[in-house]
């Protein structure tokens, strides 16, 4: 698609609505004010001939300049970014298109399995062929501080656009209440403008959020040679039918997917057995073919808790650091719960400023439901002479990786937090022993132990369990996709077996 003459032309005239509604009168300086506030705007495209981007934008920020109301709603920001991404060279256009679509996200399942059709031809279009790869590689967050950069500067240009127009001879001449109501435009484009630092961050998470469903339904491409007419073989992309298949551990490396953590890496006992040796915890002990992200795969399973870097630190190293752990009594889907306050040795924990919310806890620590119920904490503060007290103690540290249920296949929660594997000998004992009387009593209580103060309570937390990391199409698994090329004979069955048609499908294919 192109610009036209009467692309622009039928643009100004929205403009003009959407700016001055149902006031009659100045058509001429209405609609010259019109052409110049579109041709700021289109000046901002990076693709001159994406007309629907424009009429959009224009149309959205003016609806929020004109509205205080919609300038504080979450979702008025949300399709403004979307719309926005427009602005973004090369990847925008298609964010943009994926971001709408993410926008009809309604938990029905019958509209969502039509959604993911859309989802799947959209992809198609635009030439991704190996769209699991892109979709899950998509992280809208690192966008943020474009996204923010360009609406400021949309903002602004609009704004100077209408200033300089009511400067010049045609917002002279038109009458005050046209004047008005376009200086209250400008105004509000500042508004904009002014509350992009604080809006813009909120949209950009809530728009993440949406496209974790979409990274869920994802679909398999296929990218197929083909013969054009003695042309040279070009590839592309097979048509696409929906398959009934859950697809969310194929698309396991979201923004803290695992490190590496492979038994048949060659690479992994050269980077960590020598520390090993030296008395660090055995963290290449445990190897599994049943961890869900890897399912089929021997990996290391501790590895596999962890996202990128994992450092090794020794007793001075820990010194002065607070150490965070949940435990408590059985639960829904931990029957057996996580009931040793000091855990099984050497034992996960948490590292840094302990979680205020089970949300927190859950997500940024990714405990699955079927690992721990919840009910406590023990809050472990090492002193700043930890590596006199307890020189021998060795742990692991590094960020905490995405986890997928096992049990509870529904469940998936992000990571992102920081965590230990440690070793705390009678310190984690005794740990545990204490940790047994405060679930029997109830109540906190703080203990030294060795000089290490431990601070031991409950949280509180009644939303622990079947609410955090829980899409609503977990269940569903008819909106997941997997594509295949189509045979010639189902291209005739779905043309109602016209040769004509599906010759015309066939020619029309080439020529794209």
């Amino acid at each position: 698609m192109s610009w036209s003459i009467e692309d622009f032309k039928a643009t100004s005239l929205e403009v003009g609505q959407w700016c001055w509604g149902t006031l009659q009168g100045a058509f001429n300086e209405k609609q010259t004010i019109s052409q110049v506030i579109t041709d700021a705007a289109i000046g901002m495209i990076p693709l001159v001939g994406d007309v629907t981007a424009v009429r959009d934008l224009l149309s959205v920020s003016i609806g929020m300049s004109s509205d205080p109301r919609k300038r504080q709603e979450v979702m008025q920001w949300v399709l403004l970014i979307v719309l926005v991404f427009a602005l973004i060279p090369v990847v925008g256009g298609v964010i943009k298109g994926v971001g709408r679509l993410a926008l009809r996200v309604a938990g029905d399942a019958a509209k969502d399995a039509e959604l993911l059709q859309e989802v799947v031809q959209f992809l198609n279009r635009m030439g991704h062929g190996d769209a699991p790869q892109w979709l899950k590689a998509l992280d809208v967050g690192k966008y943020q501080s474009q996204l923010l950069s360009k609406v400021k500067d949309f903002c602004a240009t609009l704004r100077l656009a209408i200033e300089r127009s009511l400067k010049a001879r045609v917002g002279q001449l038109l009458p005050e209440v046209w004047r008005a109501q376009l200086a209250r435009l400008g105004d509000g484009f500042r508004a904009l403008q002014d509350l992009a630092d604080q809006m813009v961050p909120k949209a950009v998470k809530e728009l993440d959020a949406k496209l974790k469903t979409l990274q869920n339904m994802v679909y398999r491409g296929e990218i197929h040679e083909i013969a054009t007419g003695g042309m040279p073989r070009v590839k592309r992309e097979a048509e696409a039918y929906l398959e009934e298949r859950k697809l969310a551990r194929e698309i396991r490396q979201g923004k803290f997917a695992s490190t590496e953590c492979a038994v048949d890496d060659v690479r992994i006992k050269a980077r960590y057995q020598s520390k090993i040796d030296a008395g660090w915890p055995d963290i290449l002990a445990d190897v599994s073919e049943d961890v869900p992200a890897f399912r089929g795969e021997q990996v290391y399973r501790t590895l596999a808790t962890f996202h990128g870097e994992i450092a090794a630190l020794d007793a001075d190293q820990l010194a002065g650091q607070t150490l965070y752990r949940a435990f408590g009594n059985p639960s829904k889907h931990a029957p057996w719960g996580s009931k040793a306050a000091g855990g099984r040795q050497p034992a996960f924990w948490g590292i840094g400023s302990p979680p205020k919310t089970a949300e927190e806890w859950r997500v940024r620590s990714a405990v699955l439901d079927e690992w721990n119920g919840n009910g406590f904490l023990a809050v472990v503060h090492l002193p700043s002479d930890f590596g006199t007290r307890m020189p021998t103690a060795k742990a692991w540290a590094g960020q905490i990786a995405e986890q997928f249920g096992d049990k509870v296949p529904a469940q998936y929660l992000e990571g992102g937090g920081r965590q230990l594997v440690v070793d705390m000998g009678a310190l984690a004992t005794e740990i545990t022993r204490i940790g047994e009387s405060v679930k029997a009593s109830g109540t906190a209580l703080t203990e030294t132990i060795n000089g290490v103060r431990v601070d031991f309570h409950p949280t509180n937390w009644t939303n622990v369990e079947d609410v955090y990391g829980y899409s609503k199409f977990s269940e569903d698994v008819s909106g997941s996709a997997r594509t295949r090329r189509l045979g010639s004979d189902e291209i005739q069955t779905k043309v109602a077996n016209s040769k004509t048609i599906a010759a015309s499908r066939t020619a029309a294919s080439s020529q794209e």
